[in-house]
């Protein structure tokens, strides 16, 4: 009998153009390498080309078990989401039950399931970016703010300091920004308006019909969700100052540091030394 799981698919966008520069996909490999779910022992992924698959090992005792397997769920595609920003990667990823079966073979590594053939074939029906969270599910995500998008899916807000910061505004903006520097919030707050900045970027701008489709249904989720802090950086060109009067320089140095660095910059040196039989790991 195979057993059911919570699956998270997830599909990065762009691959198959990607591939034509193979330093851009394995620095997307070494970020994916360096994800919180790897560290922890209730859950197991796969990676294989452009997908990622995560999911629970032992099935939730309880409600409880249950709630809290789907927030680490969604937690690992928030982490991913993260990481990416201002680097040009993007991902459609869906967060379904349903049944998944992985075995280890002497040599070879076989999944399969119900679950995982729904969540290829729906995946690839949904317009947007981000993650897509299964209706049957809703009752589980207690913390992730959503938007129903259609009859089976609703669209998840990855982006907590970007609902924060809407609601510190809800008066009027931009609000004060001895409320983000207080507590350090003004540099993931930063960070995420990037992604929202892409995001606008990429739905008026992107050369592919298609592509500038699925950030034009990103960027609607958002406006109709956060109408405030939309409407405030849409009509100051995406200028921080106009959500809050924080400390944004020293946001945007961090994020242009980190940018900068070399921490996801897959070294060559490991391709050949794998080549060869012999790893660094």
């Amino acid at each position: 009998m195979i057993p059911e799981r919570y699956l998270l698919y997830l599909d990065i966008l762009g691959f198959s153009e990607m591939a034509k520069t193979p330093e851009r996909v394995m620095n997307l490999y070494k970020i994916m390498d360096n994800l919180h779910v790897h560290s922890h022992k209730s859950f197991k992924s796969i990676v294989f080309s452009d997908t990622l698959l995560v999911y629970n090992v032992r099935a939730p005792r309880d409600q409880h078990d249950a709630k809290t397997c789907v927030m680490f769920l969604i937690e690992f595609a928030q982490d991913l989401l993260y990481r990416l920003i201002g680097r040009d990667y993007y991902f459609r990823a869906v967060l379904t039950k349903g049944e998944f079966l992985r075995h280890e073979f002497r040599n070879l590594d076989a999944f399969f399931g119900q679950a995982l053939i729904n969540a290829y074939n729906q995946e690839k029906d949904l317009i947007g970016v981000g993650l897509f969270l299964d209706n049957q599910l809703l009752a589980f995500n207690e913390i992730f703010p959503t938007q129903k998008n259609c009859p089976r899916f609703s669209y998840v807000f990855l982006t907590q300091h970007i609902e924060r910061a809407n609601s510190y505004g809800q008066s009027e903006f931009p609000f004060d920004g001895e409320l983000l520097d207080s507590t350090t919030m003004n540099f993931p707050t930063f960070d995420q308006i990037q992604f929202l900045a892409d995001v606008y970027k990429k739905a008026r701008e992107h050369p592919v019909a298609k592509v500038r489709s699925k950030f034009q249904a990103t960027w609607t989720f958002y406006e109709l969700k956060f109408p405030g802090i939309c409407n405030a950086l849409q009509q100051s060109n995406f200028d921080c100052n106009a959500v809050a009067n924080a400390d944004w320089n020293a946001a945007k140095k961090k994020f242009e540091d980190e940018l900068q660095s070399d921490y996801y910059v897959f070294d060559p040196d490991e391709l050949s030394d794998n080549a060869s039989g012999h790893s660094n790991r």
